[in-house]
């Protein structure tokens, strides 16, 4: 397989279009790599379908949104509830900061 169809792939199976936006959006597939060989782009190209095998592929861009969602979604039951704007502001924050040492289990919040 040519280099330029091992990129195209990996693109496609990143949801990325160019290789700068690959970096970007995907630094865990890319640091340390001179994308300038064929045999990092065949690594890349094998790591991303294991990844994806295992269900564990997500883009930046996913994460993103799936963050975007968990915060409305706490704004929402927040109102809800009766909380302020600002009240469920610090539970977010505390949330992230939580979510930065251990996991976060939405029943013990």
């Amino acid at each position: 397989m040519k280099m330029q169809d091992i990129k195209q792939e990996v693109l496609s199976l990143t949801c990325t279009t160019n290789t700068q936006q690959l970096k970007k959006e995907r630094p865990d597939l890319t640091q340390g790599r001179d994308l300038r060989y064929k045999e990092q782009w065949v690594e890349i190209q094998r790591k991303v379908k294991r990844l994806q095998e295992q269900g564990q592929d997500m883009s930046l861009v996913d994460i993103e949104q799936s963050e975007q969602m968990l915060k409305n979604s706490l704004f929402e039951i927040g109102h809800i509830t009766g909380l302020s704007n600002d009240q469920i502001e610090i539970d977010w924050q505390r949330i992230k900061l939580v979510s930065q040492f251990e996991d976060v289990h939405i029943e013990e919040l």
